[in-house]
C-alpha cells in the first residue's frame, strides 16, 4: 500500500476572482507538462464563471509563499451549468499544482463543483480530456466518470473518444459522471 504524503498546512477553498487569473495563466502550461492550454482557459473564467468554479490555495510552512504575499494556489477548477440543460455541470478544466498532486486537492475541488450541482438540481457532470492523457483519464475514472462511447465517438488511443471534437482538429474523450 502506498502512503500518501501529508496534505498541504493551511489548505482552503474558495470561489476564483479575476484577480486570481494572471498567477494561474502564468503556470497552468507547466501544469500540463507543457501542453499549451492557456489558450483553453482565458480570463473570462475568473470573471464570468467563478460563482461555478473552485481555487485550493496553501500555506507554505513559513505562512504564504505567494510572491506578494498571498496563499499559493495549489489547484483549481473552472466550470458551469450547461445553460441548455441545467441538469448538467461541465467541467472546462481542473489543474492542480505538480508539487501537490497526489494529496486529494484535484478530487476535493471536483467534489466542491458537483455538490453545487447537486444543490442546483443537477444529475450529470461532463468534463472532456485529451484521448492520449493517461493523467487525466485515470483521474476522471477514480472518481466515478465513465467515458461516453455514444454515437460519433471511437476508440482512440484505448479509450472512446471524438475525433476533431474541437477545432475539427481536437480529439477529445467525453466523461460524464452521475450525482
Amino acid at each position: 500500500m502506498i502512503e500518501l504524503p501529508t496534505p498541504p498546512t493551511g489548505l482552503r477553498f474558495r470561489r476564483p476572482v479575476e484577480a486570481d487569473y494572471p498567477g494561474i495563466a502564468a503556470v497552468v502550461d507547466d501544469w500540463w507538462g507543457g501542453r499549451v492550454l492557456h489558450g483553453f482557459l482565458p480570463r473570462l473564467w475568473f470573471r464570468h464563471f467563478a460563482d461555478t468554479s473552485w481555487l485550493a490555495e496553501t500555506d507554505g510552512p513559513d505562512g504564504p509563499d505567494w510572491r506578494d504575499g498571498r496563499p499559493r494556489v495549489a489547484g483549481f477548477l473552472v466550470g458551469f451549468v450547461s445553460p441548455l440543460d441545467p441538469r448538467v455541470g461541465v467541467i472546462q478544466a481542473v489543474g492542480v499544482d505538480p508539487n501537490h498532486r497526489r494529496l486529494g486537492i484535484g478530487r476535493a475541488l471536483v467534489e466542491h463543483f458537483v455538490e453545487d450541482l447537486r444543490a442546483a438540481g443537477g444529475s450529470t457532470v461532463e468534463a472532456l480530456a485529451w484521448p492520449d492523457n493517461r493523467r487525466a483519464l485515470r483521474f476522471l475514472a477514480s472518481l466515478g466518470f465513465e467515458p461516453d462511447a455514444g454515437p460519433g465517438s471511437r476508440q482512440l488511443y484505448g479509450v472512446p473518444a471524438f475525433e476533431g471534437y474541437d477545432f475539427g482538429t481536437e480529439d477529445r474523450a467525453r466523461f460524464l459522471r452521475k450525482v
